[in-house]
Formats: structure tokens, sequence, C-alpha cells
């Protein structure tokens, strides 16, 4: 017996705006900032939208110096429902995510509460400060 082929389906394209991060300092777990989430938009095949202004990463950076991505925010769609996004992931020269999306138990957006999603993510700078990242989440499929 052979295990199914995998596929990649596009959900959502998101650019997460970011407010000035707050060092909390040194934790056992490495060096923590909480980066505030400040607004966005979200476009895509599947989910659209605005990131609402709610929400943090809360950025660890290791001791070994890789820093880890745990993102919780909300997207509002353009017909009015709410997603309540959860991303975590470590930040290296190819950033991969292991975002989560949590839906109203009934409606059109149901299917994502039991998703499988992988995401990337690429830091958005402007003068070499960080104003946010551009995300693109993809659900996995078996053929």
């Amino acid at each position: 017996m052979t295990n199914p082929a995998l596929e990649l389906e596009p959900v959502v394209r998101l650019e997460v705006l970011v407010g000035a991060p707050v060092d909390a300092g040194v934790t056992p777990a490495g060096h923590l900032r909480v980066i505030p989430i400040t607004g966005g938009t979200a476009k895509g095949p599947l989910v659209t939208g605005e990131v609402l202004p709610i929400g943090a990463d809360w950025n660890v950076v290791r001791p070994d110096g890789v820093a880890t991505v745990s993102a919780k925010y909300l997207i509002r769609t353009g017909d009015g429902a709410v997603l309540t996004v959860t991303n975590e992931g470590t930040l290296g020269p190819r950033a991969v995510t292991s975002p989560r999306i949590g839906a109203p138990a009934e409606g059109p957006y149901a299917w994502l509460n039991d998703a499988v999603l992988v995401g990337t993510l690429v830091p958005l700078l402007v003068n070499g400060r960080l104003t946010g990242v551009s995300l693109e989440f993809h659900r996995v499929l078996s053929a």
C-alpha cells in the first residue's frame, strides 16, 4: 500500500502590520519580545478580509539564536465572519509555520476548523525597520 501524495491548495495571503515590540526580557526559553499586531489585509481564493488591530506575536529568540513565532490575532472576512488565527513556527533562513484558523462552527468557513494548514512568512521592512510580515497559508490535501 502506498501513502497518498500530498498537494497544497492556496487559502489566503496576509499582510500583517505590526507595532513597536515590547521587550519582556530574557526568560528561561530565551529573549521574549511581544510584537503587537496593528492591522492588515487578507486576500486569497478562499478567505478575504481584514486583519483586526488586536493580537500579538510572542516572539522568542532562543539561546541558540533561532527566533520562534507564536502569534494570535483575528481576521474579519468580507462577509462579516470573525476567524481566529494561531500561527507558530521558527524563523530561520526559510520561515515555515503551522497556522490554525478557528471559524464559526456553522457557515462557509467551518471547514477551516479541521483543515491542516502550512504557511510561509517573510518580514516586511521599511528603511531596515520591521513594519509587518507577509504570510501565505495553504491547505494540505491528499491526492
